[in-house]
């Protein structure tokens, strides 16, 4: 199989769509760039197609007939050590950049505590087990998922090889048809003595079922090489098109009136999980621009795209971290109106990388360059990241009165020009009514005007659900606790944050 250049394009596309994606989750921000960049075509996103693409690519690169099996496991078992060798940089990177915050940047810290947990308090276990592939921080979870792969993909080509592709292809479905019963939870009991001291995070990803992306990709990457593969049918495309067209109609709400919700869409295409709907879903559109790119092979081709596609080792690396060193500047400027400009800036960095990665390829650059390039990048972003931080401060939150010990409190925090029926721009998460009783901290609110909303979510729904009369049926309080017999107004739950202060709500 010739090297196609629309899938490199669309390999460029993916990872700019999840740095995006992963700049805005881990700084807390809100972006309408979101609806381009989030599961835009239907129940599925950028994460499970980049899996899709590599499986695709690993199998018919690595299944040439020119390629003995003995030569396949060489060249796939070094590339997956190249893989883990980026993964061990990364990780060697974003955890000397926790420790260094902790002195300079510490109204960070909770937010990056949360992406990569432990590293305070245990950092040599945390590493060990990161580097065992045990413990997977936020957004370090793709690569460990390709270094597995990547060392199982010789048993499937030679499986291919002999004819076993269906027993292959089968035990894969089965595995992620059992995938809820097989995550990686399982594996806690073999690592509970090592590591007793702290939660590990075991990534988000179920490894079980995110197994069939990679195996069908190889698997139909093996016979796109071969010339096995007859794919296309005029029946099979109008079929393609009703599904996609169908669910991307669902997926944008045209169907509310028959019941037909997004979030209920989503109860059928879990992502961790890979739900049956999300992979129907990526199913049919991988059928549909296989059908593009035969027919019309430069339409999907845009050279700046193809360009970081083909570095995309180096650019992921990159962009895990670029996310984990710009999240303090990206939170503190999340409420800014340039908030989305600085995403595009910082993910435009991506170019960078492949720029660097084609000059090391070439030897027109060393090594030394290239450190001394990302060195210069690290110190802007670390001037940006202190002096951003010098107009940020901590807000503590308290609830009194709460009855229920065992159902959650959620806490939403609005900005002023928020609107207190929706969602807010600022915070949402929910706790424990035992902490909620001691205090939460949200480590580094940029000064303004606030408010807050907290209400015990008995029936799970993530909304304040309103009675017949009009009035909350579930316990609830508001900043300044205002007089609740009506519906409470921003001015009156408003507040000025100028500093640290804790703000104590009575249900």
């Amino acid at each position: 199989m010739k090297r196609i250049a629309a899938l490199d394009s669309i390999r460029g596309l993916l990872l700019l769509l999840m740095t995006i994606n992963h700049l805005i989750w881990i700084s807390g921000g809100y972006s309408v760039i979101q609806n381009v960049t989030l599961q835009p075509l239907g129940q599925f996103g950028a994460a499970e197609c980049f899996v899709f693409i590599s499986g695709l690519l690993a199998g018919a690169i690595y299944s040439r007939e020119s390629l003995t099996n003995t030569e396949t496991i060489t060249k796939a078992w070094h590339r997956a050590f190249s893989i883990y060798r980026y993964h061990i940089g990364c990780l060697l990177i974003v955890f000397a950049w926790i420790l260094i915050a902790a002195y300079l940047l510490p109204s960070a810290l909770p937010m990056l505590e949360h992406s990569a947990q432990n590293v305070l308090e245990n950092p040599f276990k945390t590493l060990i087990a990161s580097v065992v592939l045990v413990n997977q921080p936020n957004y370090f979870d793709i690569l460990p998922l390709y270094i597995i792969f990547m060392l199982l993909l010789p048993v499937l080509i030679m499986a291919y090889r002999k004819g076993l592709g269906w027993a292959v292809v089968s035990i894969s479905i089965i595995l992620w048809i059992f995938s809820k019963e097989l995550n990686t939870t399982i594996l806690l009991p073999l690592f509970s003595f090592v590591f007793s001291s702290f939660k590990l995070q075991l990534g988000y990803f179920n490894l079980f079922a995110w197994q069939l992306l990679f195996v069908g990709g190889s698997t139909l990457g093996f016979m796109l090489q071969n010339k096995t593969l007859r794919w296309q049918h005029p029946a099979l495309t109008v079929i393609a098109v009703i599904i996609a067209t169908g669910l991307f109609a669902a997926h944008y709400g045209v169907f509310s009136d028959y019941g037909i919700q997004r979030w209920m869409l989503s109860s059928y295409a879990d992502k961790p999980e890979l739900g049956w709907l999300r992979t129907l879903n990526i199913t049919v559109w991988v059928y549909l621009i296989a059908i593009i790119i035969q027919r019309y092979p430069n339409a999907l081709h845009i050279k700046a795209l193809s360009y970081i596609g083909r570095h995309s080792l180096r650019v992921f690396s990159w962009q895990v971290v670029i996310v984990y060193l710009s999240a303090p500047l990206l939170h503190n400027l999340r409420l800014e109106s340039y908030y989305t400009l600085l995403i595009i800036a910082f993910a435009a960095t991506l170019w960078i990388a492949a720029l660097l990665s084609e000059k090391l390829n070439t030897h027109t650059v060393s090594r030394l360059h290239w450190v001394s390039g990302f060195s210069v990048m690290l110190s802007f972003i670390m001037l940006g990241n202190i002096v951003s931080a010098e107009g940020v401060s901590p807000l503590t939150i308290k609830v009194t009165n709460i009855n229920d010990p065992k159902t959650s409190v959620l806490v939403l925090v609005y900005d002023e020009k928020d609107d207190l029926t929706q969602y807010p721009s600022v915070y949402l998460n929910a706790y424990s009514p035992q902490k909620l009783a001691q205090g939460v901290t949200i480590g580094a609110l940029p000064s303004g005007n606030y408010a807050v909303l907290v209400f015990q979510d008995n029936d799970g729904d993530y909304n304040l659900t309103i009675g017949n009369n009009g009035m909350p049926i579930e316990r609830f309080g508001y900043s300044n606790n205002p007089p609740l017999d009506t519906p409470v107004s921003m001015e009156q739950a408003k507040f000025a944050h100028r500093g640290p202060q804790t703000q104590t709500i009575n249900f």
